[in-house]
C-alpha cells in the first residue's frame, strides 16, 4: 500500500514530511536500480566508470542529492571506488566489502569466532570435494614446495604459507563464487590462525604442519572420507 495514502487514525494522513522522505527513498533506490541494471546488462563491469552524478539524475529524473545518496551507499557497501577528480567505478574488491560487513558483525556479536570456522571448514570441505573431480596434478609440484616451507618456517612465515595453501586450493576450483566467498572469510579465519600460532609450540606447529599434508595427500589419493576427516581435524585445531 502506498503509505502517501495511507490514512494514520480516523482523517489523518502522512504528514508532508513523511511523503517528502518517501519519494527521496524511491528516487535513491530508483538509482540504485539504474546502476544495476547497468550491471546485468553488461554496460557496467569490475573497473568501469560510472555515468556522472548529473547524468544518472538527468537520465532518471531525479535529484542530484538522491543520486548522490545512492552511490554513497553504494560506497558504503564497498560496491564502487571513488577516485579524487576522477569519478566513481565499479569496485575491484568485492571481497573486501564482504569481509568488512563480517568484522562488523563479529565486534557486534551477530556472529561468532566458531561459527567463522565452522562455515570456513564446510566450505573447504565443497572446495576439496569439488578438486576430487578435476585433480590437482598441474599444482601438484607446488603445493610439495609449500609443505616442504612449512617445516623450517617461522612462525610469521608459517602463516602465511598457511595462506597460501588454503588460497591455492579454492583458486584451483576456479570457481568465482568459492574464490570470493572465502578468500573474505578467510581474512578473519587467518586471525585465528594467528592466536592458535602464537601460542602454539613446536609440537603445536608440527601438528598442524602434519593437517596440512593429511589434506594434501588425501586429496590427491582421491580418498574422500579420510580427506574429510583430516579437515574435520584441521578446523577443530
Amino acid at each position: 500500500m502506498n503509505i502517501v495514502k495511507k490514512y494514520v487514525g480516523k482523517g489523518k494522513r502522512k504528514t508532508t514530511i513523511g511523503m517528502e522522505r518517501e519519494q527521496t527513498t524511491s528516487e535513491y533506490e530508483k538509482a540504485i536500480q539504474y546502476i544495476d541494471q547497468l550491471i546485468q546488462q553488461g554496460d557496467l563491469q569490475i573497473g568501469s566508470k560510472l555515468p556522472t552524478e548529473r547524468a544518472i539524475a538527468e537520465e532518471l529524473g531525479i535529484g542530484r542529492n538522491s543520486t548522490r545518496e545512492a552511490l554513497s551507499i553504494l560506497h558504503g557497501m564497498g560496491m564502487i571506488e571513488r577516485v579524487q577528480g576522477s569519478g566513481n567505478y565499479i569496485s575491484k574488491d568485492a571481497g573486501g566489502s564482504i569481509h568488512r560487513i563480517l568484522r562488523m558483525m563479529l565486534a557486534l556479536g551477530t556472529i561468532t569466532g566458531k561459527e567463522i570456522a565452522d562455515f570456513r571448514c564446510m566450505m573447504e570441505k565443497a572446495v576439496c570435494l569439488d578438486l576430487l573431480e578435476r585433480g590437482l596434478s598441474e599444482q601438484q609440484t607446488y603445493f610439495q614446495k609449500l609443505l616442504q616451507g612449512m617445516e623450517a618456517a617461522s612462525t610469521e612465515e608459517f602463516l602465511e604459507l598457511d595462506k597460501t595453501f588454503h588460497e591455492q586450493l579454492i583458486c584451483a576450483t576456479g570457481n568465482p563464487l568459492f574464490i570470493l566467498l572465502l578468500e573474505s572469510v578467510s581474512k578473519l579465519y587467518q586471525e585465528q590462525i594467528a592466536c592458535v600460532l602464537q601460542q602454539a609450540d613446536e609440537n603445536g606447529r608440527g601438528e598442524l604442519l602434519t593437517q596440512h599434508r593429511a589434506i594434501y595427500n588425501h586429496l590427491m589419493q582421491k580418498d574422500k572420507e579420510a580427506m574429510l576427516e583430516a579437515i574435520d581435524r584441521h578446523y577443530t585445531r
